[in-house]
């Protein structure tokens, strides 16, 4: 199965005002065997999802994105930048 890609957003504050900044990751969705999918963003460790329905797995594979890029930016970490699968 093809990745999909997704976009998540985190904002980056500038002088009083808010700017939302967006990345985009590609994700994998597979198929589980006792049914629903998995979502695995392999651009960022550690960062996966579940869900009953291929809609319900990026919903939550957003929300997982969108909460590790907060702890990165929180750690003062680099945003890591997606790399294309095929290389």
């Amino acid at each position: 199965m093809p990745p999909a890609t997704i976009r998540a957003g985190t904002n980056i504050e500038i002088k009083g005002g808010v700017e939302v900044k967006t990345y985009s990751y590609n994700v994998l969705l597979v198929p589980k065997e006792q049914g629903g999918y998995r979502a695995h963003c392999p651009a960022l460790s550690g960062c996966r999802a579940y869900g009953d329905t291929k809609a319900e797995a990026v919903e939550n594979i957003k929300i997982s994105i969108m909460h590790r890029l907060e702890k990165l930016k929180a750690g003062r970490k680099p945003i890591p930048r997606d790399q294309d699968l095929a290389s």
